[in-house]
């Protein structure tokens, strides 16, 4: 007999067919909704003996969570037959199509929270609240099922470390990330980025697969490069990352601002509360330290062009540009005029030369912050000079792109170097599940 519309509804929702089923029935109980279901009696023979006749032991009700409703919770109250054989007197239960062995979870559920969880912007709170479980049980999911391979090592690599969990057994508060630089993929992700863990990691994959390794790009952590050399020895091209160099010297320069805001008076007179100038514009226009010369601002004009509109500064009590700023900024000491044009040259650097010319505009370079008599770039230039081989290796190309341009129909060609641009993408979807986690932690996992 064919189960009526009402019923071949109930069906669709628990993704059960009309054939599996003797008797289902639907009800609400306060704000759940429950399920009654029978399936149809399918006996099997014994799995112990073989015989063929066997008995219905009895009925055991199971309550089984199934996140079929959004608006509230939905529960399966399971009929499961019990199976009784005559010969050997063994006992089973029958095949249950709702849920795994030893759960009180339907299989459904534990496959949308799984695949909600795959959103990093997703937690275990919020999944839990979608599918009417708790938090506890979303995270127990996650642990049961997520088992996350290494991938094959690549031909060109970039390594990162993010501050996130603290891991107990590696004693190491960072992940240690490697990312293959052609398909964007991270190839591992580790709970140390100690040099001894690191050894340990690579030299257990075999030989065969870390020689396919051509290139790694890093950021000036000094253990990488001693990684590099063990593991891998002359064999691998290390270089360094441009966007880590360019953040290390924006920190210099920014130590160069705070070492002469501090050394200038901060008031006007004793028990004022009025700033002085000179404190004012390094603490309010700090950031404008860091604009290069050919900047734009929304209205496609320069932003040091002395020619801009001026607008009134009521603190300094007259008409200003980001010129005039700049100016009275670098009047206040001369150690601030020399760190903004050589952080500007080393943009220059990156923007003007190629791998044959790198070795000797790097020189160069290194000549102008050592000679600048400021002690934070005379620090950068011992930096330029103990990465200067990996410096001059980040201008290898490793790949070339073709795009057909929209306007002209020619075809671009665009020369890629390594580099850990993605890398800081990657990062900054695990610092996001660090702040999604809110403490959460086990003592095996990070």
């Amino acid at each position: 007999m064919s189960l009526n519309t009402e019923k071949q509804d109930i069906l669709r929702l628990f993704n059960l067919e009309d054939e599996d089923i003797q008797d289902i029935s639907f009800s609400n109980a306060g704000n759940c909704a429950v399920a009654d279901v029978f399936l149809r009696d399918e006996r099997t023979p014994c799995p112990k003996c073989g015989n063929d006749h066997v008995l219905i032991k009895g009925y055991q009700i199971k309550m089984i969570n199934h996140g079929a409703l959004a608006d509230r919770k939905c529960l399966i109250r399971y009929h499961a037959r019990r199976y009784l054989c005559t010969v050997c007197k063994k006992t089973w239960y029958e095949h249950n199509p709702f849920c795994f062995n030893s759960m009180k979870i339907s299989a459904l559920t534990v496959k949308n929270v799984l695949d909600d969880l795959k959103d990093s912007n997703e937690t275990f709170s919020s999944v839990a609240k979608r599918y009417h479980i708790s938090p506890t049980s979303a995270a127990s999911i996650f642990d049961q099922h997520v088992r996350m391979p290494r991938l094959t090592l690549s031909e060109y690599q970039c390594w990162d470390e993010a501050y996130a969990f603290f891991h107990r057994g590696e004693n190491s508060k960072y992940v240690f990330t490697i990312l293959n630089f052609q398909s964007q993929e991270a190839i591992d992700i580790l709970p140390s980025r100690k040099k001894q863990y690191l050894i340990s990691y690579f030299m257990n994959i075999p030989v065969e697969e870390r020689k396919r390794v051509k290139m790694i790009s890093t950021d000036m952590y000094s253990e990488y490069r001693a990684v590099i050399h063990e593991v891998f020895g002359d064999s691998v091209i290390h270089s360094c990352d441009h966007y880590h160099l360019s953040q290390e010297l924006s920190r210099k320069v920014d130590k160069v601002r705070i070492r002469i805001m501090k050394s200038v008076p901060k008031y006007k007179e004793k028990g004022s509360n009025i700033q002085t100038d000179e404190y004012y514009l390094l603490k309010k226009f700090n950031w404008l330290i860091f604009k290069r010369e050919d900047t734009r601002l929304k209205d496609k004009l320069l932003i040091f062009d002395p020619n801009r509109e001026r607008k009134m500064n009521y603190k300094l009590q007259r008409m200003l540009n980001y010129y005039d700023i700049r100016t009275m900024i670098e009047a206040i000491h001369p150690d601030l005029k020399a760190a903004w044009r050589l952080k500007d040259d080393l943009v220059d650097f990156y923007d003007n030369n190629t791998y044959d010319t790198a070795p000797e505009a790097l020189n160069v370079l290194i000549r102008k912050f050592r000679e600048s008599g400021v002690p934070e770039m005379i620090e950068f230039a011992r930096t330029l000079r103990n990465w200067y081989q990996e410096i001059v290796n980040s201008f290898i190309i490793v790949k070339y792109s073709y795009k057909v341009d929209k306007d002209t129909g020619q075809v671009v060609v665009s020369a890629q170097k390594l580099n850990n641009g993605l890398m800081e993408c990657k990062n900054g979807i695990l610092k996001q599940i660090k702040g999604n986690a809110n403490g959460y932690a086990k003592n095996h996992n990070i």
